[in-house]
């Protein structure tokens, strides 16, 4: 469980029988993160911390969710670089 978002279980909003999910973070780079996965047909950024997340009708919901949850955990983890790696990426 990540202390960077939350995300509210995917519902039903009556479009095509299409799904979406509120996700909850103040981070920018997440929301952008989320953009571009496959499954997301749109993410709409309301006021405050929320964005509502459209999921795909050719993919199911639930698996959908699940696969961005673990997506976001991945990508909101802080990764920290030895001296060496951070020396040769200056290098690049």
């Amino acid at each position: 469980m990540s202390d960077k978002f939350t995300m509210d279980e995917p519902r039903e909003i009556g479009i095509k029988s299409r799904y979406a999910f509120w996700l909850h973070t103040s981070d920018q780079r997440l929301i952008d993160f989320t953009r571009s996965l496959l499954c997301v047909v749109a993410v709409n950024v309301t006021d405050g911390n929320r964005a509502l997340v459209d999921i795909g009708d050719d993919y199911d919901a639930d698996e959908a969710w699940h696969w961005i949850r673990t997506e976001l955990e991945q990508e909101s983890q802080v990764i920290v670089l030895d001296k060496i790696w951070e020396d040769a990426i200056m290098w690049l």
